[in-house]
């Protein structure tokens, strides 16, 4: 069964009219990361262009080299709405709505299907209500309604994820051996 993408959709709640540091840099710490579990990144609501993107410099994620493979790749987007290639939208959220709730194995066993789309708000105000209704699915990574900072959450989300995708790929190996 080939698996699915999976996009880090990063929202953007700071300033929607001018270009600033905390942008860039959450854009750079995202990267390396997406790179890394393999995942799409995309920003939406962001006030840049694709020369902006390029122009960034940093010193996180090798001097920016992993943003540079995820756009040479087609691996990174600049939205300012979901596209249906992002699949199932998933609001990150340490407040999940009971009846839209699905655990990290619950969105992992769905990329076996389809592609998912999991919003992480920047910010102090993280994601919109208007998010949140759009979203099938509320995820709280930790299971425990912790709120996690923006930049643990960039991190830690597509690490839980892959993990749960590796160890049932590795299980269902082992029920065709």
């Amino acid at each position: 069964m080939t698996l699915k993408r999976m996009t880090l959709i990063l929202y953007n709640s700071y300033d929607k009219r001018r270009w600033h540091e905390a942008h860039k840099r959450a854009i750079a710490r995202a990267a390396p990361v997406c790179y890394a579990f393999n995942c799409n990144l995309a920003i939406m609501d962001f006030p840049c262009t694709r020369e902006d993107i390029m122009s960034i410099e940093t010193t996180i994620g090798d001097a920016g080299e992993y943003l540079r493979r995820l756009i040479e790749s087609n691996r990174f987007s600049i939205v300012d709405s979901y596209q249906p290639q992002f699949g199932i939208p998933i609001a990150t959220t340490s407040k999940p709505d009971e009846k839209k709730s699905i655990t990290p194995e619950e969105v992992a066993q769905l990329l076996f299907k389809k592609p998912c789309g999991l919003f992480i708000g920047l910010g102090r105000r993280g994601l919109p209500k208007e998010i949140f209704d759009f979203s099938r699915y509320h995820l709280d990574i930790t299971k425990k309604r912790i709120s996690l900072e923006t930049c643990t959450a960039i991190g830690i989300i597509p690490a839980v994820i892959s993990t749960y995708v590796e160890v049932f790929s590795r299980n269902q190996r082992k029920l065709y051996i």
